[in-house]
């Protein structure tokens, strides 16, 4: 694998965040959490890929950020690892309901409003914005 796979992997990111806004907009919440919840774990797999070498075989958001702080960390990048850790810190409940999401949205009985679906939606969007800074700083 190359750089394509790093580029595919961030289109299918971008794409799946766009899925979740359409579907915040129509109304589907379920659908905005799941999707804003893919497009977090396949960019995440994208950094870890292209700075890392990994290509971990787990699901969750808050499993893959935990991943790639302690990577930052001994790589000694503190000052990038310190980014993602705030990410984390400033979005612990909507990482929550995103993982839950990731499952629930599809096979669970738990349906979820437009209060967890905005929430989703826009930290979704916050982890990429987050994930392209700490690409800018790493080079």
């Amino acid at each position: 694998m190359s750089g394509e796979y790093y580029a595919l992997m961030w289109r299918r990111a971008e794409r799946f965040l766009l899925r979740a806004s359409r579907d915040l907009g129509e109304g589907d919440y379920d659908g905005a959490c799941f999707n804003a919840e893919e497009a977090i774990q396949l960019a995440l797999k994208a950094v870890l890929y292209k700075y890392f070498g990994e290509l971990p075989r787990v699901h969750g958001s808050r499993t893959l950020l935990a991943r790639l702080r302690n990577l930052l960390m001994d790589a000694g990048r503190g000052d990038v690892a310190s980014i993602v850790g705030g990410f984390v810190s400033d979005s612990r409940d909507a990482l929550d309901v995103l993982e839950e999401s990731y499952t629930m949205a599809r096979y669970g009985v738990l349906s979820y409003g437009e209060t967890q679906g905005r929430l989703c939606v826009e930290t979704a969007r916050r982890a990429l914005e987050v994930l392209r800074e700490v690409e800018g700083r790493l080079g």
